[in-house]
């Protein structure tokens, strides 16, 4: 199995299940004979929570991840040539399908049965959106592979050693860092300028749309999933009602029980004395018996 295969596995499980699973498969490398990939797998990190959220986001939703790294490199594009007002449009719509995707990796995270803190929240969006600024760390946040979230301002780049596993291997895409200087002599026209905020506003838009539905959707199936866990815990109340009620009822009868095997023991004492009593009375007849019969006896003879 290869390094990267490894990795995947790992980065797709449930937090608690890493660490095992990582030494597990290190041992494996190394019980094989292939050292090098034993130790590269021993140093893979566990991913924080933040992290983990965010790489099932990638495994869940591909599609919304794509967009939104894909529209990171359209606004970037069109920075240079926006005015202000347009800047701070723009700006509002990457807020706006930043919290939408992150909403959207919350309920992915819940859905699972995970419990998401508002700081693992805040950190999974503010690493959606220092992905669209940062095309490094976009592509790092692509491979489904954190360690950690992470914060950028498009000018310091992500030290992606921190954040991601086989950091070596995470290539941003082409074309994925283009800057223009708004005082070039190629700056497009106003009209142009317009129509490139246009259609990057619509992009981001259409991207906000897809994932404010996708937000509903995991919102119906997490409310379903609530719904099937107030029922089931309903019925364990109910059962676990039954339960005490036949565990009354057994006590009930084990009393009964106890009280019946002491009326029996007592019973069979009396039946033991009364025995002996009877015992003691028949000797008693026999004697008396054999002396009426001594004296009958005796009288005859002195009748003679």
């Amino acid at each position: 199995m290869l390094l990267d295969d490894i990795a995947d596995e790992l980065y797709g499980l449930p937090p608690e299940a890493f660490t095992a699973a990582r030494n597990a498969r290190a041992k494996a490398a190394k019980d094989a004979g292939d050292r090098a990939l034993a130790d590269a797998v021993q140093l893979l990190r566990k991913p924080t929570a933040g992290a983990w959220v965010v790489n099932q986001l990638v495994r869940e939703q591909r599609g919304e991840v794509d967009s939104l790294l894909d529209l990171g490199i359209r606004l970037r594009a069109a920075q240079g040539t926006l005015g202000a007002s347009d800047l701070r449009a723009l700006d509002e719509q990457r807020r706006q399908l930043t919290r939408a995707v992150a909403a959207q990796a919350v309920a992915i995270a819940t859905g699972a049965g995970r419990k998401v803190s508002g700081q693992v929240a805040a950190d999974v969006e503010e690493t959606l959106r220092s992905a669209m600024v940062d095309p490094n760390a976009g592509a790092a946040l692509a491979t489904g592979r954190l360690t950690d979230t992470f914060s950028s301002n498009g000018l310091e780049p992500v030290d992606l050693s921190r954040v991601v596993a086989l950091a070596d291997r995470v290539a941003a895409p082409a074309g994925g860092v283009p800057r223009i200087v708004t005082d070039a002599p190629q700056a497009l026209s106003d009209a142009e300028a317009r129509a490139a905020a246009a259609r990057a506003v619509a992009d981001a838009e259409r991207v906000l749309e897809q994932a404010e539905q996708a937000v509903r959707d995991a919102h119906a199936v997490a409310e379903r999933a609530t719904a099937d866990a107030v029922g089931a815990r309903r019925r364990r109340e109910d059962l676990e009602s039954e339960l005490a009620a036949v565990r009354r009822q057994l006590a009930d009868l084990e009393a009964q029980v106890t009280s019946s095997s002491q009326a029996e023991d007592a019973a069979r004492r009396a039946q033991l004395s009364a025995a002996r009593a009877e015992r003691a009375a028949i000797e008693s007849a026999t004697k008396a018996h054999a002396s009426l019969a001594a004296l009958v006896t005796k009288s005859g003879r002195a009748a003679q």
